[in-house]
C-alpha cells in the first residue's frame, strides 16, 4: 500500500487528499493540520478572497467536496473601472465569464473537510510541522507534498529563478470582509467581481462572499503600490480601521461610487475577518531535497505563490492538487523519485500555470500596447468582453498569444471593431432619416 503523507490542511491539501481517497486505489493517507476543524473555523483568518471560477469548483463536486456553492453569493463577471492615472478618463469594462463563480469562507471549506476525512480513510495528525519533522515525516512515507501555502515551511522548496519573476513583493494588501454594501446593480445587469485599476498607485477589488456565519457579503482587497496613495494600512490593528481607511480611499480615488459603500462595517462577530501583508509572487522548483535525502513535493500555493490581482491563485492551486494527485494515482508503484516530479512539474507549467502566473504578472505592470488594445475594444464591446476580456478569466491560456502580440490583438480584435462601425453607421442612418 503506498503511503503519501501531505503536510498542509489548507484547501489545495484537502483536493489532493479526497482526489486519492476517491480514488479506490486504497492510499495510506496521513494529513497533517496546524489547527484542529474547530481552530480553523473559528480562530483564523481566512488566507485570502479564495474566488473560484465555475470550472474549478467543479473539481470540488467532482470529488463529493462541495457542499455550499448551491446556495452561495455568485459572482457572475466583472466590472472593470481602468484610469490609467489618477485623474485621468476612466475606461469602463463590463462581462461576464462562462458560469458562476463564488468565494465561500475557506474556515467553513476546510474545518468541514478535516471533520470527515477520517472517515474516508485517512489519518488527521494536529501538528504544527517543522522543517525537521518534515524530513522525519518523508523518511516515513512513499510520497511526501508540502501544501503550506505562503507558509514559512514553503522555504523547503527552493524558488525558481528562472520562472519566478519577481524576489519581492509587488503590492502592499489589505482585505476585509464586509456588510452593507449596496452592489453594482445600478451600473451593470449581472453581480460582479468589481474592479478598480490606477495604473499609478494600485487596485482594489469587491467581490461577492459567502461568509462562514453572516453568509452573503463582500470582501474588500486593496492592493497597493507601496508608498503610493493606496498604501495607508500598514499601521492598521483591527477589521474597523481597515473598513474605515478603505471609505476614505473609495471617497477619494472612486467618488462615483462611493453611496455603494458608506455604510459598510466589518462583518460582526468575527474577530479574524480581516487581514493584511505582503509577499512575491514565487514559482518553485519541482521538489525540495531534506537533509536525509528524501524529497518533499509542493503542491498548490507552495508551488506557484501569485498575487491576488487576477483572481488566478486559488484556483490554480486547486487545479495543481487535482492535476498532481491524477499523476500519483496514474504513476502506479513506480517509485515517486525526481524524474517523476519534475515530469509532473514540467507539464502543469506547460499546461496550465504557465498562462495563469504570466497573465496574472502582466497585470502587475503598465499595459503595453497590446493590453491597450484588448482593453479598449472591450471598452466599446460588451460581446468582445464576454467573449474574449472577460469570458476568459477562468481560461487564461486562451489570452496568448493575443495579450502579449499587438499584431494579433488587432487581428483578434478587428471583426468587433467593424461590428461596432457597422451598428454606428446604421443608428446615424435611422437619425438621419428620422430627421
Amino acid at each position: 500500500m503506498t503511503k503519501v503523507a501531505v503536510i498542509g490542511a489548507g484547501p489545495a491539501g484537502m483536493i489532493f487528499t479526497y482526489a486519492l481517497l476517491r480514488s479506490g486505489k486504497g492510499y495510506d493517507v496521513t494529513v497533517y493540520s496546524d489547527r484542529t476543524p474547530e481552530q480553523w473555523l473559528n480562530h483564523c483568518a481566512p488566507t485570502g478572497t479564495a474566488f473560484h471560477y465555475e470550472n474549478v469548483i467543479d473539481i470540488e463536486k467532482n470529488l463529493g467536496m462541495d457542499h455550499w456553492h448551491e446556495d452561495a453569493f455568485h459572482g457572475e463577471g466583472v466590472l472593470l473601472d481602468f484610469c490609467p492615472h489618477v485623474g485621468a478618463e476612466r475606461m469602463v469594462v463590463a462581462g461576464r465569464w462562462p458560469g458562476r463563480g463564488a468565494a465561500i469562507d475557506q474556515r467553513l471549506r476546510v474545518s468541514h473537510w478535516l471533520n470527515e476525512v477520517e472517515s474516508l480513510g485517512a489519518r488527521l495528525v494536529i501538528e504544527a510541522v517543522t522543517a525537521e519533522r518534515a524530513d522525519e515525516i518523508a523518511q516515513e512515507n512513499d510520497l511526501t507534498v508540502l501544501a503550506a501555502g505562503k507558509g514559512e515551511l514553503g522555504r523547503l522548496i527552493p524558488r525558481d529563478p528562472e520562472r519566478s519573476v519577481y524576489d519581492k513583493p509587488q503590492r502592499n494588501l489589505a482585505m476585509a470582509i464586509c456588510t452593507g454594501v449596496t452592489g453594482w446593480d445600478h451600473r451593470i445587469d449581472l453581480t460582479p467581481v468589481k474592479f478598480y485599476f490606477f495604473g499609478d498607485i494600485g487596485e482594489f477589488f469587491w467581490v461577492p462572499y459567502t461568509h462562514k456565519v453572516a453568509g452573503p457579503t463582500w470582501c474588500v482587497l486593496f492592493e497597493a503600490k507601496p508608498g503610493k496613495a493606496l498604501d495607508r494600512f500598514g499601521d492598521c490593528r483591527s477589521g474597523e480601521e481597515v473598513v474605515a481607511i478603505a471609505k476614505e480611499l473609495m471617497r477619494e480615488f472612486t467618488p462615483w461610487d462611493y453611496d455603494v459603500v458608506k455604510d459598510m462595517q466589518i462583518v460582526p462577530d468575527d474577530p479574524y475577518a480581516w487581514l493584511k501583508g505582503r509577499f512575491p509572487p514565487t514559482v518553485r522548483q519541482p521538489f525540495g531535497r531534506l537533509p536525509s535525502g528524501k524529497l518533499i513535493m509542493p503542491i498548490g500555493d507552495t508551488a506557484i505563490t501569485f498575487d491576488p490581482i487576477g483572481g488566478q491563485g486559488g484556483n490554480t492551486a486547486l487545479r495543481n492538487a487535482k492535476f498532481t494527485a491524477d499523476r500519483v494515482i496514474a504513476h502506479g508503484d513506480k517509485p515517486f523519485d525526481e524524474e517523476w516530479m519534475r515530469a509532473v512539474n514540467a507539464d502543469f507549467w506547460r499546461e496550465h500555470g504557465w498562462a495563469a502566473y504570466t497573465f496574472n504578472n502582466i497585470l502587475l505592470e503598465p499595459l503595453e500596447e497590446a493590453g491597450r488594445i484588448l482593453l479598449s475594444t472591450a471598452a466599446r464591446s460588451r460581446r468582445f468582453a464576454n467573449d474574449f476580456m472577460i469570458g476568459n478569466f477562468p481560461t487564461p491560456n486562451n489570452y496568448f498569444p493575443y495579450i502579449l502580440d499587438s499584431q494579433a490583438a488587432r487581428q483578434l480584435v478587428a471583426p468587433y471593431l467593424a461590428e461596432i462601425e457597422s451598428e454606428t453607421g446604421a443608428a446615424a442612418q435611422a437619425q438621419a432619416t428620422r430627421e
